[in-house]
C-alpha cells in the first residue's frame, strides 16, 4: 500500500486508503464518526503533544471570574511568564476552626494585603510574640558604629559625662566617677561648706594628740616581781615610760590573791586592789615604776606588759 508522507494529506477514493481514528456518536438523529484529534502546541518546526506533564498553556487576556468547588488537591496559580497574579475582591476562609489563618506562598513569591481599616486600641488586640513563644521580644542596643551597650543585672550602663544631674534620692546614692577619667565634682555650697568644717576639727584633733603624746608606741616592755606577805614590792624601779597602758597580770600558779596599789605602804586586804591567781588588769599609768604589790599569804608573782 502506497504512503503519502507530504505535510498535507490528499485523502483519494482511489488507489489509497487510509485509517483514520474516529469516535461513533449520535448527531441530529444520525450515527455519524467524530474525528479524534491530538492537541500540540508550539513555535514554527516544533511541536509538544499535550499530556498530564506538558499542559496547554491557555493566557487570559480579558480576566476571568471561576468558582472551584468540590476540589481536594493543592491549586498552583501562576501568571504568564511567570509573573505574578493579582488578586481583588473579598477573600473568605470557610471552615476554618481555629485563628489565626495561615497563608503561604510558594518559595521566591509573597502575598501582598491592601486596604482594611486602621488598629484601634478600643476594638482591636494585636499580640506580638518573641522567640520560643515568649510574650516579650529581645533588643540589642548599640552606638552608630554598631558596638553593643552593657548592662549589669538588670540595669542599663549609662556614662554620663559634662552634665548637669539634680535627684532627689529617698535612699542611699553611691556617687563614683567613671574609672581612669572624669571625676565627680562637687559645686553644692553647704557640702563643701561642711566638709571644710569636718577637716578643720581633724586637723585641730590631730593637733591635740601631738600635743598629748599620744600615739602608736614604737616599742614594749615586760617583767616579773615575786612579792610576799612580809613586805610591799615595787613593780619596776628602774621605770619605763608608757605611751599606751600597763598590764599587770597574776599568774595562774598563784595560791593567793596579790594586792596592788600606788604606794610602798597601806597595801593590803584593806585599801589593795586584788587579783586572782591568772586575773589580769590595764592601768592608764605613765611609768611601770608607780605601781607596788603584796601577798595575801604566801610567795605570789606578778608579770607585766608596758607599752
Amino acid at each position: 500500500m502506497a504512503v503519502d508522507n507530504n505535510e498535507n494529506l490528499v485523502i483519494e477514493t482511489s488507489g489509497l486508503t487510509a485509517s483514520v481514528a474516529t469516535d461513533v456518536a449520535q448527531f441530529a438523529g444520525v450515527t455519524a464518526h467524530f474525528q479524534l484529534i491530538k492537541l500540540a502546541y508550539g513555535v514554527t518546526g516544533a511541536a509538544t503533544v499535550v499530556s498530564s506533564a506538558a499542559p496547554l498553556p491557555v493566557t487570559i487576556a480579558t480576566g476571568l471570574t471561576a468558582t472551584v468547588s468540590g476540589f481536594t488537591g493543592t491549586m498552583t496559580v501562576q501568571g504568564a511568564g511567570g509573573g505574578a497574579v493579582s488578586v481583588s475582591g473579598t477573600v473568605n476562609a470557610v471552615g476554618v476552626s481555629g485563628s489565626p489563618v495561615y497563608v503561604s506562598t510558594q518559595s521566591g513569591t509573597r502575598i501582598e494585603v491592601t486596604g482594611g481599616r486602621a488598629i484601634g486600641k478600643s476594638t482591636d488586640s494585636v499580640s506580638v510574640w518573641g522567640p520560643n513563644g515568649l510574650t516579650y521580644i529581645y533588643a540589642h542596643l548599640v552606638t552608630s558604629s554598631g558596638t553593643g551597650l552593657g548592662v549589669s543585672g538588670d540595669s542599663l550602663k549609662v556614662s554620663v559625662v559634662g552634665a548637669t544631674i539634680n535627684a532627689t534620692v529617698g535612699t542611699t546614692l553611691s556617687v563614683q566617677g567613671f574609672t581612669g577619667a572624669y571625676p565627680i565634682a562637687i559645686n553644692d555650697t553647704n557640702i563643701l561648706t561642711g566638709i571644710t568644717a569636718v577637716y578643720g576639727q581633724i586637723v585641730g584633733l590631730r593637733s591635740d594628740f601631738t600635743s598629748l603624746g599620744v600615739g602608736r608606741p614604737s616599742t614594749f616592755k615586760t617583767g616579773k616581781l615575786t612579792v610576799t606577805s612580809a613586805s610591799v614590792g615595787q613593780l619596776d624601779s628602774a621605770g619605763y615610760t608608757s605611751t599606751a597602758a600597763i598590764n599587770v597580770k597574776a599568774l595562774s600558779t598563784n595560791t593567793d590573791f596579790v594586792y596592788i596599789g600606788n604606794t610602798s605602804g597601806l597595801i593590803g586586804s584593806s585599801f589593795g586592789y586584788a587579783l586572782d591567781p591568772g586575773e589580769s588588769v590595764d592601768l592608764n599609768v605613765i611609768n611601770t615604776n608607780t605601781i607596788y604589790a603584796i601577798s595575801n599569804t604566801g610567795t605570789q608573782v606578778l608579770v607585766y606588759l608596758a607599752t
